[in-house]
This record gives C-alpha cells, sequence and structure tokens, in this order.
C-alpha cells in the first residue's frame, strides 16, 4: 500500500484500493475458488482475482484462501518462489 500511496499521493484513492482489496479477499473466503487460476504457473492451488491494474495472487489450501502477493498486473511470474 506504501507504493500505491507514493505512486498516487492522494490518499482517498489509496484508502479507496485497499478497501477493493479487502472486499476481494473477503469474497475468496466464502468462494476460494472463485479466481482464475495464474496462467503462467497453471496450477490449481495458485489463483488471482484482478483489482484494478493487481493482481491479488493467492493460494488454496483446504478451501482456504491464503494471499501470497499483490502485485502490478503487467509483472509476469516465472515461479512460485518469484512471489
Amino acid at each position: 500500500m506504501r507504493y500505491i500511496a507514493e505512486q498516487s499521493q492522494d490518499w482517498p484513492t489509496v484508502i479507496n484500493w485497499r478497501n477493493r482489496v479487502y472486499e476481494a479477499v473477503e469474497h475468496l473466503e466464502d468462494f476460494p475458488e472463485s479466481g482464475t487460476i495464474v496462467r503462467e504457473l497453471n496450477r490449481k492451488d495458485i489463483r488471482e482475482v484482478i483489482v484494478g491494474d493487481y493482481r491479488v495472487i493467492y493460494r488454496v489450501k483446504r478451501r482456504t484462501p491464503e494471499v501470497i502477493s499483490v502485485r502490478h498486473g503487467h509483472f509476469l511470474i516465472r515461479s512460485i518462489l518469484s512471489l
């Protein structure tokens, strides 16, 4: 969130973005497999939801989502270790 704040220098925009990310993650608590499989990794347990220009990447373990990373959408993922 700090990076977003530094880039935008507009706190209402930052707070709105943060709230949208939180809402997306809360939705995943009820529907953990609703995100799409991360195409670069092609693993059923690693999924993502898009929030604006950002990818919220998470792992599903026993139907529980675990957020791994939030990164700008133009960054490709080379391996699970790069998360």
